[in-house]
């Protein structure tokens, strides 16, 4: 899977994006169940839920926790960070892993 990485002022991975086409909501939340170590927190159960919510999955890693949300909810690409926005180490392991997925 293709990813877009995003750096802070410093350089440093904040968040990146993954492309959603091929991809869609649910295929998100599986490859993300296959991360080692995560845990889906909030994942939308509703059939239209998936179509309005904005940030549409939530998993942490330990003590981490991250987000994924489409922007404006029409977007060609979904969005992937922490929760709140900032650099951390484990967010270069869960782009690794979707990029492997």
């Amino acid at each position: 899977m293709n990813t877009f990485d995003l750096f802070d002022k410093d350089g440093r991975l904040y968040a990146f994006e993954v492309e959603n086409l091929q991809l869609g909501r649910r295929g998100l939340v599986r490859a993300v169940r296959t991360i080692s170590g995560a845990t889906i927190i909030r994942a939308p159960l509703k059939l239209f839920s998936w179509f309005r919510e904005e940030e549409f999955c939530e998993f942490a890693i330990g003590e981490r926790r991250f987000v994924a949300c489409e922007p404006f909810g029409d977007n060609s690409r979904y969005w992937i960070g922490t929760k709140p926005p900032g650099w951390c180490p484990e967010l270069a392991a869960v782009r690794d892993a979707l990029r492997a997925w």
